[in-house]
């Protein structure tokens, strides 16, 4: 298990070598009070809407596609927020890889045709949600493991606002 890991984290850092610097950028939604990091390369594809929800990047070497963006929850249930996320990917044709819920946040991860995304959502102190959502094509050489890892453990609620407890 340890030399697939060690290999892995190899792999990663030899197809993205931007991603071992230290480029990352934050990025930061005052509306649902939350910041996530933006890995290197990945270009602001438009700004923020007009109702202050999040933006999406766009990275040109490898045609992946980043959405950040809040969520308010008609009824201020966090995990009936997500499932209703999962839901929209699989009517969308997206068949769910992996998906795990817990009342502070969530993961999950689907595949179509030759395209992968993972999702990420946090919890926010005012019964609000934030999320981001990474789109890529699948290929052998690369991986956004470590990408995923570092934006995962990067998107948090704004100070002052604590998760609900794991």
């Amino acid at each position: 298990m340890r030399r697939a890991f060690f290999a892995l984290a190899l792999l990663t850092g030899l197809a993205f070598p931007a991603a071992a610097e230290d480029d990352w950028h934050s990025y930061a939604n005052p509306r649902f009070g939350y910041t996530v990091e933006i890995p290197p390369g990945f270009e602001l594809r438009q700004d923020a809407s007009d109702e202050g929800d999040g933006v999406s990047f766009h990275a040109d070497d490898n045609g992946a596609t980043l959405a950040v963006f809040g969520s308010h929850p008609l009824d201020g249930d966090f995990e009936t927020d997500v499932a209703d996320h999962i839901g929209l990917e699989t009517q969308d044709d997206w068949r769910m890889l992996f998906s795990r819920v817990t009342p502070a946040w969530a993961s999950f991860s689907g595949a179509r045709d030759d395209e992968v995304f993972y999702a990420r959502a946090i919890a926010l102190c005012d019964g609000s949600a934030a999320y981001f959502r990474l789109q890529y094509r699948k290929n052998p050489l690369t991986s956004f493991d470590g990408i995923i890892s570092r934006m995962a453990a990067a998107l948090r609620p704004s100070d002052g606002c604590r998760l609900a407890p794991e």
